[in-house]
């Protein structure tokens, strides 16, 4: 895969990856977390405790560009920002929603879909030379007799009277 391909998929799942990071820091951490008196907090929101570990990670996601030139107190601001929105959500019922729950699961299978992807390339990439003139026309050409094999050898039924009767618009 080239590396424009990778920077295209990765720009197209970051605000995704930025969600389920979040919502799920908040919503394991806020129902299933066991609180440590040994961790530092760093903040209280609602009934959910912002440590120092979780506040590192989630100033990971932000550009080391960004996160360097802001003070911690305005980051810290927008992480509680982020917290409160997503404690308000929980308590909406939107995370039990089945529109959300089917984006996530969307959100799910393409991250899924991209991990192995990029793993079967780097590896059929690395058996290409790399002064190879078509190395990268090659190693499409090897992913796609890949999935073919792959499909080749799973169990496909497929039901050609449902086929039929789906109107695609």
């Amino acid at each position: 895969m080239q590396k424009g391909s990778k920077a295209l998929i990765i720009t197209n799942v970051r605000y995704f990856i930025s969600l389920i990071l979040v919502a799920s820091s908040v919503f394991f951490a806020a129902g299933c977390a066991e609180k440590s008196p040994k961790k530092e907090v760093v903040a209280v929101i609602g009934d959910y405790s912002l440590y120092k570990e979780d506040f590192l990670s989630e100033l990971s996601l932000y550009p080391p560009e960004y996160r360097n030139k802001i003070p911690r107190e305005r980051l810290l601001s927008e992480i509680i920002e982020k917290k409160v929105l997503l404690l308000e959500a929980r308590r909406q019922g939107l995370d039990r929603d089945p529109e959300f729950m089917k984006m996530v699961e969307r959100f799910w299978e393409q991250s899924l879909l991209r991990s192995l992807l990029e793993k079967r390339s780097e590896e059929i990439l690395s058996s290409i030379p790399e002064t190879e003139k078509d190395r990268n026309q090659k190693a499409s050409g090897m992913i796609k007799a890949w999935i073919a094999d792959l499909e080749k050898n799973t169990k496909i039924d497929i039901n050609r009277e449902v086929l039929k009767k789906i109107d695609i618009k």
